[in-house]
């Protein structure tokens, strides 16, 4: 979709506001009549979000220059662990969980299908939005935990008169991916105060990923793309006993063949499984959000504000494996090996392709007082509940003990005498319906999130110092929050998920204090500090304390410079501290194949051949929580300027330089580093050489173990730029903004005296990009009638983090664009119709050798194509 950049941070335009009404920017709790504060603030307006055409946060968040890796939306919810569906946003790349997002400055609840560690922002209509609040630093002193590397706060329409009803339609060039969004808001004012209503429902259809790719690639040395499939095999392969891997019969027209099988070959007999995944995963959506303000007297306001989001989802499931490790002796009337076998894997086609789905309703109610004491003081006290229930589950899935027993006549019989039938799984369309109905069950889970919280503030003016007056801001609070998720019974049973059940509570003070130091001097027309402090206890990790102290100098009317040096820290999020073991297939390089150098002579000291090839490009990882886990703790620093010239009406820029450090960081290795750092050097990093199995025979990765530890330390820097200019052209209103972020460092070192991993410039296999450069561009005309506008979304070009000569195709990626164009007319001051096509040039997403689907890296780029949408909005 089509994104506006940033409005120039908080500062656009000229640097003096004289007269302003006293506001909170995001990043303070003090109200200030200026805008400027000593942290970079980003503003997201609604007319941007609407003349994008954007229909969910997530999207307009994620297009950011700010944003890097991985965070869940349509096109990779199902990565999203522990939260299928969910969308979030990642500033700088350091992981949703650092990210803190607000709702009107306050917590929002995690949402997902159970024990989530972020919000999910489909709880959040656009429709609804009065603006969005990007603070690019750390604020933990500010708003305690989560905020290490910056905060999102949305601020919602509140007030409203009158009704307003709005429709929009989408669809692709190719005829699919169909979506719709209607929101109806009605408000008003009543004798003592005023309410708003807003109803919003959004419905999008599904992609299958084979209706842009004819097939799953690999490159050659060559320079070409091969398709290749699945080891996961239509039929069944197994291991006999005399070591030989055979595959059995996988051709369905010919009863001849039922019993055959020979030597398994990769590429004659592999399983073609794109069709059975989603470019664009169908979601439908409910939202009903209700805002009231009472005055309860002159000076005591009563302000509730009561959200409820509905959400449903699916994603086509690769037909089910359920098979690895199981036995079949030699006798077993159905094999017809004559040997012992050890069934590796099978693909059950013969069950069909399941569906994985999940159903969330998330509820949030916020209830308060607030006023203003006799000397000017303002207090607020407030109540925040917020409680997300969810299931999800597939369709149908394969009870792994009950397929064992089918294959074990000691068990099983072959009439079906005792209800337990025995399969004919050796081959293709084999299977009798017996068989099917025995194995086949639904697979169904359910979860949940609670939070509650209380909070009091007090706000005002202390004194007056030579230069200003002194502002402060106090405040305390408690929260809870919980989280649980019960698995599927018969996952539960066969060892494939632990049940997970936590909650932790955190009781707080803060003071923030804004000191005006200079004023009206030469070369300091005004110079101010911002104090703050935070004292945070834990029920799980015990207290922490963060500070903050920034700087505004205003040199002069136009130029003003700015700096912060704060604090910050992360508590570990309940799935981090008492998640149960649960198996999921990553994607993981094995470097065993086609290893050189050390790695290779490693590898074959361990017994793995030169020859080693690897099966599939999945392994079943082990994760789970550890609840040893103690906080992580950061340390952040912003230096920049903000530059208003008079000589050029209208024009303003800004330049930051930010640099995050984070100690003791909460993390869990992926799998393809920790294989590589083991086979580097086996003894220097034998940890990692402890987190996997291989079968004794065939070499393959059975299992890694993957479970998050206060190991790493990881260090983000990079400089932001922000112009905007608004100007007369040719008697048209014209204005055009520029957003640029360069990213300098981005380092992570897994424990002390590790190698240090460096992602800027690369593109990973599951974590996202870490392209040097990220901008967005718009130009935009307006009349009184009508408006037209052009945006640009550019993404820097990239090496493949697991780049080989054997791959040259997929080594790295150059530069993409994505051109969107939109315009509207105002037919009456009633009705506006508005249309625009995205990604107008139909640029195509890039093949890269450590893709994570679609031959592609889809956390980062756009798989649905060119699309148009039309949107009708009508105030009455």
């Amino acid at each position: 979709m089509g994104v506006l950049p940033l409005a120039a941070n908080a500062e656009q335009g000229n640097i003096e506001h004289e007269g302003i009404e006293k506001i909170t920017v995001t990043g303070s709790r003090i109200k200030r009549t200026e805008l400027e504060s000593a942290s970079p603030v980003a503003v997201i307006s609604a007319e941007q979000i609407s003349l994008s055409g954007i229909s969910n946060v997530e999207d307009l968040l994620q297009e950011m220059s700010f944003s890097a890796g991985v965070a869940g939306n349509a096109t990779n919810a199902y990565w999203t662990s522990g939260g299928y569906g969910t969308a979030q946003v990642n500033i700088r790349g350091l992981g949703i969980k650092r990210t803190l997002v607000l709702l009107n400055g306050r917590r929002v609840v995690a949402g997902g299908t159970g024990a989530n560690s972020s919000v999910d922002l489909n709880m959040i209509p656009t429709g609804l939005i009065e603006r969005i609040e990007v603070l690019k630093d750390g604020a933990s002193a500010i708003y305690g935990a989560d905020a290490v590397a910056g905060v999102v706060n949305i601020i919602t329409k509140t007030s409203f008169e009158g009704a307003e009803f709005n429709v929009k339609a989408g669809i692709s060039a190719q005829g699919d991916g169909d979506n719709q969004e209607i929101n109806l808001t009605l408000g008003g004012n009543f004798d003592r105060g005023q309410a708003l209503l807003s109803l919003n429902y959004s419905n999008s259809e599904a992609v299958r990923q084979s209706d842009r790719i004819d097939c799953a690639k690999s490159g050659t040395p060559d320079g070409k793309l091969e398709c290749f499939g699945s080891g996961t095999t239509e039929g069944g392969r197994a291991l006999l006993a005399d070591g030989t891997q055979v595959q059995f019969n996988q051709n369905s027209d010919s009863q001849t063949y039922g019993d055959s099988y020979g030597a398994y070959d990769s590429a004659q007999h592999g399983f073609e499984w794109i069709p059975y995944l989603n470019a664009v995963n169908p979601m439908e959506r409910f939202n009903l959000s209700s805002f009231v303000n009472y005055q309860v007297s002159d000076n005591i306001n009563l302000f509730t504000e009561a959200m409820y989001s509905k959400r449903k989802g699916e994603q086509i499931v690769t037909p089910r494996n359920g098979f690895s490790g199981i036995e079949v002796e030699a006798g077993f009337a159905y094999n017809p090996t004559g040997q012992d076998l050890e069934f590796q894997r099978r693909r059950n086609t013969e069950l069909g392709a399941p569906y994985f789905f999940q159903e969330t309703d998330t509820v949030r109610v916020v209830m308060g007082l607030e006023g203003a004491l006799d000397n000017g003081w303002e207090w607020q006290l407030a109540y925040n509940y917020g409680r997300n229930t969810g299931i999800d589950g597939w369709t149908f899935d394969i009870d792994s003990e009950k397929a064992a027993h089918t294959l074990d006549d000691s068990i099983c019989s072959y009439d079906n005498s005792n209800g337990i039938p025995c399969g004919d799984w050796f081959g293709v369309d084999e299977l009798t319906p017996e068989v099917i109905d025995y194995v086949k069950y639904r697979r169904e889970g359910s979860g949940g999130n609670e939070m509650r919280s209380w909070s009091v503030n007090l706000n005002g003016d202390l004194f007056d110092l030579p230069a200003g007056t002194l502002a402060f801001a106090v405040g305390a609070g408690h929260r809870n929050e919980s989280g649980w998720r019960d698995p599927d019974s018969t996952v539960l049973a066969n060892g494939g998920e632990e049940a997970i059940d936590g909650s932790f509570d955190v009781s707080e003070i803060f003071a923030e204090f804004s000191v005006p130091l200079l004023a009206d001097k030469m070369l300091a027309k005004s110079l101010t500090a911002e104090v703050a402090a935070r004292y945070s206890d834990y029920s799980s990790v015990g207290s922490e304390t963060t500070y903050k102290l920034g700087l505004t100098w205003h040199l002069n009317d136009e130029l003003m410079i700015r700096g912060v040096r704060s604090t910050a820290f992360r508590a570990p999020v309940i799935t981090e501290l008492f998640g149960g073991s649960n198996g999921e297939n990553l994607r993981t390089i094995d470097p065993c194949e086609n290893a050189s150098g050390v790695i290779a002579e490693n590898c074959l000291a361990a017994g793995i051949g030169s020859d080693f090839v690897q099966d599939g490009t999945t392994v079943l990882t082990s994760v789970g929580g550890n609840p040893g886990l103690a906080a992580e703790t950061a340390d952040t620093k912003t230096i920049g300027l903000v530059w208003a010239p008079e000589f050029i009406s209208g024009f303003s820029a800004t330049l930051d330089y930010f640099t995050i450090e984070i100690d003791g960081a909460i993390t869990s290795v992926n799998g393809s580093d920790m294989l590589k750092l083991c086979y580097q050097d086996p003894e220097g990093n034998s940890q990692f050489c402890d987190t996997f199995t291989r079968h004794p025979v065939t070499k393959q990765i059975n299992e890694l173990s993957q479970r998050p530890v206060n190991a790493a330390s990881e260090k983000v820097s990079g400089i932001d730029v922000n112009l905007a200019y608004q100007f007369e052209l040719v008697g048209l209103t014209a204005s055009s903004q520029l957003d640029i972020s360069r990213l300098l460092d981005h380092e992570s070192t897994p424990f002390a005296g590790q190698p240090t991993i460096d992602k800027v410039g690369y593109i990973t296999e599951d974590q996202g990009s870490y392209t040097k450069w990220r901008g967005n561009f718009s130009f935009r005309l307006m009349q009184d009638s009508w408006s037209a506008m052009y945006s640009l979304r550019y993404i820097g070009s990239a090496d493949d983090v697991n780049a080989t000569d054997d791959d040259p195709l997929g080594k790295s990626v150059g530069v993409v664009t994505y051109s969107d164009i939109q315009a509207g007319y105002n037919f009456s001051e009633s009705l506006n119709v508005s249309v625009g096509i995205d990604n107008i040039f139909d640029k195509e997403a890039p093949y890269l050798t450590s893709w994570n689907d679609a031959n592609t890296d889809v956390m980062t780029y756009d798989l649905l194509g060119r699309r148009g949408y039309m949107k009708l909005s009508y105030r009455f």
